[in-house]
């Protein structure tokens, strides 16, 4: 009942998912309206997109949602806000992300001993890359789990404040607006009754 006539062939999702077909102005207040429509205490749904956001560093690609969920689920967050809180990883916030979770892992690995690399090569295709995990994951992949992982934390604990105040705000500025709507009503209906 819902499916598209014509499903989106595999260039086309990839495309949508690096460039929005309705446009990204559009997509942030889709959003906005789902975050504001979640039946929750502002508290939970807060926490929810904080810890979407944070996992969105873990260098565990494809697994953010289910992270997300999971950490949700166990702090009694909002897990539909921890999904949509991942968009902060995107095509396009992934390289920032990856780089400095890379780089601060590299430091914490050094400092501590340990052996790391944090000088990937100029070139990296798939197969450089997954030679150097496969037969040194120290060099790379740990420090990056390390460097994510911290990121992750200070993301989560930076950005619950500012969508706890963010939610507060937004939701009773429609709280207001509707009891102006039904003050309206209720006026327009008594003046009808005379």
């Amino acid at each position: 009942m819902f499916k598209r006539r014509e499903p989106r062939s595999i260039a086309e999702k990839t495309r949508e998912t690096v460039w929005p077909s309705m446009g990204w102005v559009r997509l942030a207040t889709y959003l906005k309206h789902r975050v504001l429509r979640l039946s929750d205490t502002p508290r939970n749904i807060a926490l929810g997109l904080a810890i979407g956001a944070g996992v969105s560093f873990s260098p565990l690609m494809f697994t953010h949602f289910i992270q997300g969920a999971i950490i949700a689920f166990v702090l009694r967050a909002n897990i539909p806000a921890a999904l949509i809180g991942t968009i902060i990883g995107n095509p396009w916030t992934f390289p920032v992300i990856w780089w400095a979770s890379i780089t601060l892992g590299s430091i914490m690995f050094s400092t501590f001993g340990f052996p790391a690399d944090h000088n990937i090569p100029d070139v990296v295709t798939t197969s450089i890359l997954w030679d150097m995990l496969w037969h040194d994951p120290m060099r790379l992949l740990m420090p990056w789990m390390l460097g994510g992982y911290i990121l992750c934390a200070i993301v989560i604990a930076l950005t619950y404040p500012l969508y706890l105040w963010l939610i507060k705000a937004a939701q009773s500025a429609r709280a207001k607006v509707m009891q102006r709507a039904a003050h309206k009503n209720a006026k327009q209906v008594t003046g009808q009754k005379k």
